[in-house]
């Protein structure tokens, strides 16, 4: 039988659509070529080139441009909801969100027939609220673009699957699993319904159903969707990607659990290594996979390397982290190798800094850690 170990609930890949600057040029439609859309059309070669300060200066100069010119509404709305969308991705929040309001307020009071504009930007400001903890207000916004979106963007499969996602995510994060399950299951059947070249859909998506396969310890259907979704981003980014790392670090756990420690071993000592080599070894991450393969290696008896393992992983935490519960939780794994080894002295003085620690911060132990431990 093996010993569980202090882990969080697997983590995922978080991909999220934005797609205001990468929706078709045809929402434009009708849009006369004066300097405010080429400002757009240089802001959209921009942004996809990563360049974002610029993009979001060439979007501010067409916003006062367009105001200027008494630009239509829905022209203005697309202006400003690209904006926000370059702000929402260097997480200026505050503005993002009144542009997001403006542009939808202009969107609803307009007459005109098209209306595909207005998920699209319902999207984004739901997105938002998921990033600013506001989970609530996120599935009420979600909830009307996608409803939305079933109206008018039946073109759009690729993007209601986005959405689909999107909700499947806040669902997840406030344990609506059933929700989430069937949010994610929509979204993988609107990706494979659609022409080939949708991989990195897909990697958005199945990662997701991976982690409510771990919640329900369907540890066989985990395993499968973990697999894919390597295969996935392997195939899309690379075998040395660091968008790999989560995977790898759920499959490790997987691994463990079930009592297969060779590939566990295998799986986690791939995970550091990418970590070390995207991150480097003075990060939080990087101690935590540290930490993590040196209880793996305890369990099975590699006391050596075990303990060097440890001792970086908690060096590094105390480092970066202070005296916090990440710090505790390794003291605890730490006192346990110790026990093995018979170093019974140290292993309790291990086991007394992590009880103090976590008093000293008001640490309450839920359900919730004993099972992670």
């Amino acid at each position: 039988m093996t010993e569980k170990r202090n882990v969080k609930l697997p983590r995922v890949l978080k991909y999220v659509i934005l797609t205001t600057l990468l929706f078709p040029v045809a929402v434009m439609a009708g849009q006369s070529d004066d300097l405010a859309a080429k400002l757009r059309k240089d802001a959209r070669r921009s942004f996809t080139e990563g360049r974002y300060k610029q993009t979001e200066d060439y979007l501010r100069q067409a916003a006062a441009e367009a105001e200027l010119a008494k630009t239509s509404g829905p022209d203005l709305a697309l202006i400003l909801g690209d904006l926000a969308n370059v702000l929402l991705t260097t997480k200026k929040y505050d503005e993002a969100e009144d542009l997001l309001n403006r542009a939808i307020v202009i969107l609803k009071s307009d007459s005109s027939d098209d209306r595909r504009l207005l998920p699209i930007l319902l999207g984004n400001l739901g997105k938002l609220y998921q990033q600013t903890g506001r989970l609530d207000r996120s599935e009420e916004v979600l909830r009307e673009s996608l409803h939305l979106g079933k109206k008018f963007l039946v073109d759009e499969p690729l993007y209601l699957a986005d959405l689909h996602n999107n909700l499947g995510v806040v669902h997840l994060d406030t344990r609506k699993l059933k929700q989430a399950a069937r949010g994610y299951k929509t979204a993988l059947a609107l990706i494979e319904k659609t022409p080939s070249g949708n991989e990195m859909r897909k990697a958005q998506v199945i990662p997701h159903l991976s982690t409510l396969y771990f919640i329900g310890e369907k540890w066989s259907l985990a395993e499968d969707t973990l697999l894919r979704s390597i295969e996935l981003v392997e195939g899309l980014q690379g075998p040395s990607h660091p968008n790999l790392c989560p995977l790898l670090e759920n499959l490790g756990y997987l691994y463990f659990k079930s009592g297969d420690l060779p590939h566990a071993e295998k799986i986690l000592r791939r995970e550091l290594e990418l970590r070390r080599t995207a991150f480097g070894t003075e990060n939080v991450s990087t101690a935590l996979a540290t930490s993590t393969l040196a209880n793996v290696l305890s369990v099975q008896g590699k006391y050596d390397e075990a303990g060097k393992l440890f001792t970086e992983a908690l060096n590094t935490q105390e480092r970066m982290l202070g005296r916090s519960p990440e710090v505790a939780a390794t003291l605890d794994q730490f006192a346990n190798y110790l026990r093995r080894t018979n170093n019974n002295t140290l292993a309790g003085d291990m086991a007394s800094r992590a009880e103090l620690i976590r008093l000293e911060i008001g640490y309450t132990v839920s359900v919730e850690d004993l099972r992670r431990r």
